[in-house]
C-alpha cells in the first residue's frame, strides 16, 4: 500500500480510459472515428498544466505535456488520409481538494479515407483504409478490417493488446451482415453470420485480428448511381478538348430528330 501511495504522490497523469468508436461506415471506404481518452490529474503543477492547454487543440501539446503512451491517435496516419480532425479538451470534473486531484478528458472527432496513389487518380493505394471494399456481387460490397491502419499497443508479433481500460467499438452500417469475426466481441459472443449492430473488445489480444461484413444496396441507390455516373460522365465529356464538338455533334443529332419528326408530321397532314 505504501509503495502504491508513493507511486501515485510522484506520477502527474494516470490514465482512466480510452474510448475509440468507428463509425459511419461508407462505400467510399471512409470512416468516422470518436475517441475519449481520461486520465486523473495531480498535484498543483499538473492541474496548472491541464488548464493552460483547454484553449489548445494541437494533439502535439497534449502528448508532450501529459506524457501518456495512449494519448494520440489511435489510428495510423500513414495508411490513413485524416481529415475534419478535431481536439476539444473538457473541463476538470470529480475535483477532490483533499487529495489534490482531478479528472480530465481530452475528445477527438475526425474523419479517414484511404490512400489514393496521386491526387487526379482513383487508384488506391494498397493497404490503405480502415476496410477494404470489395464489390463482391451486384449491390453488395464487402467489407475487411485492415488491422495496420489502427494504432494500439501490440505484442511482438504485431498482435493489438487492449488492455482492461481500452475499449474499441464498432458501429456496422444498417442492414449489415457480419460474417467474420475474430477474435469474439468480448461483450457478446456471436454466431455467423449474424446481424449486429456494433461490435466490442476490451481487455483482450487480438491475435489474427479480423472484421469481415457485407452490405447490400438497395435497387433505388443503385438506379441513383447509374444516373449520377452518366451525369459525370457527360460533364468529364463536356470539359474536356472535344467538349465542343461534342456539343455540335449533340445539337446535330437532336435537330434532325426534331427535322425528321416534324417533316414526317407534315406529309401525314
Amino acid at each position: 500500500m505504501l509503495l502504491l501511495l508513493a507511486t501515485l504522490a510522484n506520477a502527474e497523469f494516470v490514465l482512466e480510459r480510452v474510448d475509440v468508436a468507428i463509425r459511419d461506415i461508407k462505400g467510399d471506404g471512409s470512416a468516422r472515428v470518436h475517441e475519449s481518452i481520461k486520465f486523473i490529474i495531480y498535484g498543483d503543477y499538473s492541474n496548472s498544466i491541464y488548464e493552460s492547454g483547454i484553449p489548445n487543440n494541437k494533439l502535439s501539446f497534449w502528448s508532450g505535456n501529459i506524457g501518456l503512451k495512449d494519448v494520440k491517435m489511435h489510428t495510423n496516419a500513414a495508411k490513413l488520409d485524416v481529415r475534419d480532425f478535431r481536439l476539444r479538451p473538457q473541463p476538470k470534473t470529480k475535483c477532490n481538494p483533499i487529495q489534490n486531484t482531478c479528472h480530465g478528458e481530452l475528445i477527438l472527432d475526425y474523419v479517414t479515407y484511404p490512400l489514393y496513389k496521386d491526387n487526379s487518380s482513383l487508384e488506391l493505394v494498397p493497404g490503405t483504409g480502415l476496410f477494404s471494399i470489395e464489390k463482391y456481387k451486384p449491390r453488395t460490397k464487402r467489407y475487411t478490417i485492415n488491422p495496420a491502419s489502427l494504432s494500439f499497443t501490440t505484442t511482438q508479433d504485431g498482435n493489438i493488446i487492449l488492455e482492461d481500460n481500452v475499449y474499441l467499438t464498432m458501429e456496422l452500417p444498417a442492414e449489415s451482415v457480419t460474417l467474420d469475426v475474430n477474435p469474439q466481441p468480448t461483450d457478446t459472443p456471436l454466431q455467423l453470420p449474424s446481424y449486429v449492430s456494433s461490435l466490442s473488445w476490451t481487455d483482450i489480444v487480438l491475435v489474427k485480428f479480423s472484421v469481415i461484413f457485407d452490405v447490400e444496396e438497395s435497387i433505388d441507390k443503385e438506379v441513383a448511381d447509374f444516373f449520377a455516373g452518366i451525369l459525370t460522365g457527360t460533364s468529364s465529356a463536356m470539359a474536356s478538348p472535344h467538349g465542343i464538338a461534342l456539343i455540335a455533334l449533340l445539337c446535330v443529332l437532336v435537330g434532325g430528330y426534331l427535322y425528321i419528326t416534324t417533316s414526317k408530321k407534315r406529309g401525314e397532314e
